[in-house]
This record gives C-alpha cells, sequence and structure tokens, in this order.
C-alpha cells in the first residue's frame, strides 16, 4: 500500500510540474531585474497614472504635504500646501498598469523617502522623457511662492 501510495503522490508532482511549470517561469520572467546595491520599492497608484509608464522609464517622485511654517514678525505657526522633489531619475523596473502598481529601483536610503512620502501626504510621478538624466536643485513649491 505504501508503494502505490507513493507513486501516487510521485505522479501528482510529475503532473504539476508540468501543468505549473510554465507558469512559474512566466512568474519568474516578470521579476523585475535589480542592480547590485539597490532595492525594488513597489508602489501603488491610481491605474490611470500609471498608463503612460513602462518598464525601463526614468521619473521623479513628488510629495505633496502640509508644512508647518515658523512663525513670522511672532505670530503662530501656519500650515501651508506645499510640493517637493523627493527623487529624481528614478528607473522603473516593471509596472502592472491593471494592478496600478509600479516598481522603482532605488537605493536603501531613497526607498525609506519614498515609503515616509506615502504616508504623508500625495505621491504623483513625473514622467521624464528619453535621455533627459539631468539631476536640478529643486525649490519646494507652494502657492505663496507662485502669487507673490
Amino acid at each position: 500500500m505504501k508503494v502505490k501510495t507513493m507513486a501516487a503522490l510521485a505522479a501528482i508532482l510529475v503532473l504539476a510540474g508540468i501543468f505549473f511549470g510554465p507558469y512559474r517561469r512566466h512568474m519568474e520572467d516578470r521579476r523585475p531585474a535589480l542592480a547590485p546595491g539597490y532595492r525594488g520599492l513597489v508602489m501603488q497608484f491610481p491605474k490611470e497614472q500609471l498608463q503612460w509608464v513602462k518598464k525601463g522609464d526614468a521619473l521623479d517622485v513628488i510629495c505633496v504635504f502640509d508644512a508647518i511654517m515658523g512663525p513670522k514678525n511672532g505670530g503662530a505657526t501656519t500650515k501651508e500646501k506645499v510640493a517637493a522633489t523627493l527623487l529624481q531619475n528614478v528607473k522603473v523596473a516593471g509596472v502592472n498598469s491593471h494592478k496600478g502598481t509600479i516598481v522603482l529601483l532605488v537605493n536603501p536610503n531613497e526607498a525609506q523617502y519614498a515609503a515616509l512620502s506615502l504616508s504623508q501626504g500625495n505621491v504623483s510621478l513625473s514622467l521624464r522623457t528619453a535621455g533627459d538624466s539631468e539631476l536640478k536643485p529643486m525649490e519646494i513649491a507652494s502657492f505663496k511662492r507662485l502669487i507673490r
């Protein structure tokens, strides 16, 4: 009886390998390639925001949040909505626009800032044109600065 049970179990494992092997290889092919020292940071976004993003693209990560501004002329502190470009020229390691997920190729420090931004405010992605890899110092944007 033990021999028949073992043979049946072996046959099930062989059949499972035949049926699910190609699916497993397909899923492994979809896994993003990571460079040494980098992490694949998975982030969730509205599907519409990822519609034009594809693997290999470069983008900037922008966070809009409420900043507490220091007192001016002895007054009270105020809250002001601001936008800050946290990461520039981040490579896309993978994207699934149907699920609204994107994998960004970041170093461990960048991963921390990106994760923090998700808990502090609204995060947006800015798609770069091909070949644009220039990093620029960016000032924090606010409506007060725009209107002054």
